[in-house]
């Protein structure tokens, strides 16, 4: 029942899926020097956490019979937030209050318990930047009317409301869960449906990677991105130390350095960071190959915001009726620098 692997780089804290026909009561892989790696076995295949050097290994299933850093995914009781802890601490939390025009997820936790991103509900500097969430500045449904505003937050903005969290998953290598929206006009008239998967890995806090996608439905007719600057579809915003205006940093997987370089560019991944409370932290984003018109073009700003965006710098797009359009990216936060984080060994590993 051995499963092989071979891997050409070191990997840290690895999710790596292999294909397998091992089955049964199973959450961990043992490898020949007696090492258990958390395990999910699934159809087919197995998703391991793995730390290896480069090379081949055998590894045999097993059983964890206990993991420091399982995940779990908690409804707070709140009525609004569902908790997401890693060894017992809370790491992310995703909110969906409904007197917010959309839904976050933050704050995001570094190991010495502060936010690598921002959540400040008395900025009056885009107050709609919240952590890290999904909006669309220009959204019409061919033929119903004006365009609406799903990223920033005017009076008359566009609405994600919530329809409920699905297909909640808990291993021992990750947990996941869905998030329904319906994006709305102001006045409540239905323009999108979306999904939105977040997936958390059982990984040791200095280095941890949130998968997020969202699927957009066009269940009422099609629907048109416009070439917008206000877009994503994913943000993030960083804490205010880490801005690049104060001291942070922002770079890409060409070389690029600092706004002048990054706005606007095609690259792979982007990663912005810096210093916070004494500590090097920073954040990485991985674009799918799998996304439209990969790689990205980035709309990352000195004054903390990190988004990609393929609709300004390409062009809009329209969603048929009755089809569908998914993003989906890699988040890493790391506390440590960018290379001790080991950022373009772990985008190779995400592709592969």
């Amino acid at each position: 029942m051995s499963i092989r692997y071979k891997t050409l780089r070191d990997l840290h804290a690895e999710p790596v899926t292999v294909k397998t026909d091992v089955s049964g009561p199973y959450n961990a892989l043992r490898g020949t020097d007696g090492k258990l790696y958390p395990a999910s076995f699934e159809d087919g295949g197995v998703t391991a956490i793995l730390t290896v050097p480069a090379g081949g290994y055998e590894f045999e299933p097993d059983t964890l019979p206990s993991n420091e850093n399982d995940v779990k995914i908690g409804y707070t009781g709140a009525g609004d937030r569902f908790d997401i802890t890693v060894g017992g601490s809370v790491f992310a939390s995703y909110v969906y209050d409904e007197k917010l025009a959309k839904p976050y997820l933050g704050p995001i936790m570094t190991p010495f318990g502060e936010s690598y991103t921002r959540l400040d509900f008395e900025t009056k500097e885009h107050p709609h930047h919240r952590s890290v969430f999904f909006g669309v500045g220009d959204v019409t449904v061919a033929g119903a009317g004006e365009h609406v505003d799903f990223w920033n937050e005017p009076e008359n903005c566009g609405i994600q409301h919530h329809g409920g969290i699905e297909n909640v998953v808990e291993t021992a290598a990750y947990a996941s869960f869905d998030a329904k929206t319906t994006w709305c006009a102001h006045d409540g008239a239905p323009m999108a449906d979306a999904v939105a998967t977040y997936k958390f890995y059982a990984q040791p806090e200095g280095c941890r990677y949130i998968d997020v996608s969202i699927t957009y439905t066009a269940s009422y007719g099609d629907v048109i991105f416009g070439k917008t600057k206000e877009a994503g579809p994913l943000g993030v915003r960083m804490a205010d130390p880490l801005r690049a205006e104060r001291g942070g940093y922002i770079a890409n997987s060409y070389g690029g350095r600092g706004e002048a370089e990054c706005w606007g560019r095609a690259a792979n991944w982007c990663v912005y960071g810096g210093r916070l409370s004494g500590h090097d932290v920073g954040v990485a984003v991985f674009d799918d190959p799998k996304n439209e018109r990969y790689p990205t073009t980035w709309h990352i700003r000195d004054y903390g915001l990190f988004a990609a965006n393929n609709l300004y710098f390409r062009g809009g797009l329209t969603i048929p009726a009755g089809t569908s359009l998914t993003y989906a990216y890699r988040i890493v936060f790391f506390a440590s620098t960018a290379d001790d984080a080991h950022i373009a060994d772990r985008f190779i590993a995400y592709c592969k």
